[in-house]
């Protein structure tokens, strides 16, 4: 057996396991109580229709930062990218670098080249966490004005936030600061030349350059598009809260039991586990965060209610992609009148013209 062989097998036991490991601990936290099946049995049709349509809505809203960050990408091939990529990112271990490696395949069967693909591919990354986590930090500090947590629990959102501004800031002068950016990939060589002498799969590379030139990369395309690019990033996040807001009301709590605010917070928090752990689309570790971060002061016999909540909501935002990804991933295989040559797209320079012109 080959040692990739090998290596995904173990990929595959440790993902699954941490999902079993997890689910488990989640039964018995909640399960013991019946809440568990108490809450399938109080979810009805008309829940699922309403929150399957909110989260079509917030699947469909990462399409215009597609086309902001790819000029010459049609919503058509914007959808079928993401859809696609977020139903493989829900369904095999480490799906979110698979799931990167597809869009990527598709991008260059369209004709775009790899510079302008993982360009794209990066930006929406990291406008994506940067607006995720900036509106959970703000989502925070309501919270603690308003004293809806207190205790050690000041003491984390405080550094949660400190965490998040700290980031933003770093990514901010990276993109801007060419000095800054020379002096991050100075740190980055370091690292990397420290691990490469202890890994011999990493080897030692020059990170200043790498930086350098994602820095220039990312700096021409999103200059001229940032503002539209942060709204509709913003108001996807927003919208993903939204489904999970719902599926909160739904259920039955109401805003004395779980506010706006804590809703938000726990929107992103989840994000944060499922970031690290392998599992497919966070399976298990993101129904942990949420229910932990829910589940803050709530009564016990409002359990059943909270578990409806996170099932509604991850079967709209996890579940639902899976089998509309597995239509666009076959679509996009058998469709080829739609795939162009590089030279047949539009250049960066006749875009940069053309928006000129336009302004």
């Amino acid at each position: 057996m080959t040692r990739p062989v090998v290596r995904r097998i173990a990929s595959a036991a440790l993902s699954y396991g941490v999902v079993g490991l997890v689910m488990w601990l989640l039964y018995r936290t909640v399960g013991n109580s019946g809440s568990v099946s108490r809450a399938v049995d109080s979810i009805t049709a008309t829940q699922l229709l309403v929150v399957s349509g909110l989260g079509l809505l917030y699947l469909a809203s990462m399409f215009p930062p597609m086309l902001y960050t790819l000029p010459g990408l049609t919503m058509r091939q914007a959808g079928v990218a993401r859809t696609a990529s977020q139903a493989l990112a829900n369904t095999v271990p480490e799906g979110g670098t698979v799931a990167t490696g597809l869009t990527f395949a598709m991008y260059r069967s369209w004709g775009f080249g790899p510079t302008d693909s993982s360009t794209s591919i990066v930006a929406i990354a990291i406008w994506t966490n940067l607006s995720r986590y900036v509106l959970m930090a703000v989502a925070l500090v309501v919270m603690i004005l308003l004293g809806s947590i207190t205790g050690s629990a000041v003491a984390i959102a405080v550094g949660v936030c400190v965490i998040v501004t700290v980031g933003c800031l770093a990514v901010a002068l990276v993109i801007t600061n060419d000095g800054f950016a020379r002096r991050t990939g100075l740190g980055l060589t370091r690292v990397r030349s420290w691990l490469a002498g202890r890994i011999t799969r990493i080897s030692p590379r020059d990170m200043d350059r790498v930086v350098t030139d994602f820095r220039l990369h990312l700096l021409g395309r999103v200059q001229s598009c940032w503002r539209s690019l942060t709204a509709t990033m913003v108001l996807s996040q927003l919208l993903g809260a939204l489904v999970l807001g719902v599926a909160v009301r739904m259920s039955g709590l109401g805003p004395d039991e779980i506010g706006v605010d804590r809703i938000v917070v726990a929107f992103g928090a989840m994000w944060l586990p499922a970031f690290i752990a392998p599992t497919p689309g966070g399976l298990g570790v993101a129904e942990a965060a949420l229910v932990a971060v829910l589940g803050v002061g709530l009564a016990t016999d409002a359990q059943a209610e909270l578990v409806a909540a996170v099932l509604l909501f991850r079967f709209a935002t996890w579940l639902l992609p899976i089998p509309l990804g597995l239509i666009a991933y076959l679509y996009w295989r058998l469709t080829h009148n739609w795939r162009v040559q590089v030279d047949q797209l539009p250049s960066e320079r006749q875009i940069r013209s053309e928006d000129n012109g336009s302004s």
